[in-house]
């Protein structure tokens, strides 16, 4: 056995022992969490702070980084209430609603906090024109829990601000810690994937030979948030219905979109209003599309949106496939940069003769 001499000893404890580092009133240190985590890959995004709760010292800062194009805020309540989302927009404005500018926009700061005042990051996302860090130092020491408005008690942290004379993890011990924690939070995604994909609904064949097909939208357990279509891919036939419904277990809303080669549509307009700018929800995510509200059959040229889907709201959509052939891609609006979008393939059943055994 290896002998552990009495220097060797006093070295552990003074600089290896359970991994803290001595205080040091004249040097402050910033502390990452990641805000996040995703797979776009498997349409798979992990509602969680990485890691959940830090300590450190007086002065030292934190900086929340984005790390999933999925939306999040970084929000200190401080006892007060979780404040709406969505609300109601200024009159005059191209939307009915907006996200709430309590929760779309960062709070005014110095950078420095002391614990006592709402405070929020903006929306944190990895998607151009989004907030993609936010920095406090803490100057007052304390446990200063915090949340994601848009995710709720399911995504939240504490940050635990001691005196000089505590110690505290290092930067990278921190950040050893929040790999620790995302890779335990990836452990638990390949089930929970299976589950999402044992969501397959078997085609209903109705009288006329057509067929009535289903697919679903989302999954959620816990913090694991799975962004896909199931199935994403479906054969089908002219005349057949597909339904796309929202997982019972599934909390966000989504979009169906085929754009047709119509140009992309953001998920968030922001516009200047008289207190300051305004983040609309954009009305044609919002809204079903003019040929869904006219009843068109599916086709390749006309821009076929859902509007939001959502619970409580509209929880299915349909359309019959017109006359076509070929493949056409659609996705939801919202999540389409995590990985949402899926494809139907119509045929003929001349091409495709088992097709409906």
């Amino acid at each position: 056995m290896r002998k552990i001499t009495y220097l060797g000893m006093l070295v552990l404890l003074m600089f290896g022992l359970v991994g803290y580092t001595l205080p040091s009133a004249a040097t402050s240190q910033n502390y990452t969490v990641w805000v996040g985590a995703e797979d776009v890959g498997r349409a798979v995004s992990i509602a969680t702070f990485f890691p959940q709760d830090v300590s450190i010292h007086v002065g030292d800062s934190i900086t929340w980084v984005a790390n999933t194009h999925e939306i999040h805020t970084v929000t200190f309540l401080v006892g007060g209430e979780l404040p709406p989302t969505i609300i109601p927009a200024p009159a005059g404005m191209v939307s009915p609603l907006q996200i709430n500018p309590l929760v779309a926009f960062p709070t005014p700061t110095d950078g420095n906090y002391d614990g006592m005042t709402y405070m929020n990051s903006g929306i944190i996302s990895t998607d151009p024109g989004m907030v993609q860090s936010f920095t406090l130092t803490f100057t007052q020491q304390g446990a200063f829990p915090y949340i994601c408005v848009i995710h709720g008690v399911v995504m939240s942290g504490t940050i635990n601000v001691v005196g000089a004379d505590v110690p505290v993890k290092t930067p990278a011990q921190v950040q050893a810690q929040a790999q620790s924690e995302m890779q335990t939070a990836w452990n638990q995604v390949p089930p929970i994937l299976a589950s999402a994909q044992a969501q397959a609904v078997p085609p209903t064949k109705n009288p006329d030979g057509t067929f009535t097909r289903t697919i679903t939208l989302g999954y959620e357990s816990g913090p694991v948030m799975v962004m896909g279509f199931f199935p994403d891919h479906m054969v089908v036939f002219p005349g057949d219905t597909v339904i796309w419904k929202l997982s019972a277990t599934d909390m966000a809303p989504h979009t169906v979109t085929f754009y047709n080669g119509a140009p992309d549509q953001p998920f968030v307009i922001v516009k200047p209003g008289a207190d300051g700018p305004v983040a609309l929800i954009n009305p044609a995510a919002l809204f079903p599309s003019q040929a869904v509200m006219e009843g068109k059959l599916l086709n390749n040229t006309d821009y076929f949106n859902s509007g939001f889907l959502m619970p409580g709201g509209q929880e299915e959509f349909s359309l019959k496939i017109g006359d076509i052939s070929g493949t056409l891609n659609y996705d939801c609006i919202l999540h389409d940069s995590s990985g949402m979008t899926a494809s139907l393939s119509v045929v003929h059943r001349m091409f495709l003769p088992r097709i409906d055994k």
